[in-house]
């Protein structure tokens, strides 16, 4: 038996969240926000320009294509590969 399955992606949760967590550990730490896997499945350039404007200043990314495709879309933060390179 199949089911529709569906997820919404709330990009003002994500916001809400990155703030709340930039609020908790203050000024002058880095905050990264993990998005590869394409921020796993959700879209990882939305993903990407919702947490920098919410207080990440870094992003995790699993290959360094991902991280060629966010710098492609104008995504200028540093990245971290996670993944082996």
């Amino acid at each position: 038996m199949e089911r529709a399955t569906r997820a919404i992606i709330d990009l003002n949760a994500i916001a809400f969240n990155v703030a709340a967590v930039r609020n908790i550990i203050g000024p002058g730490r880095d905050l990264m926000a993990i998005v590869k896997a394409d921020a796993y499945g959700h879209g990882a350039l939305e993903v990407s320009r919702t947490a920098l404007n919410s207080g990440a200043t870094c992003l995790g990314i699993a290959l360094p294509e991902e991280g060629e495709d966010l710098r492609r879309h104008g995504i200028d933060a540093p990245l971290l590969v996670l993944g082996l390179i």
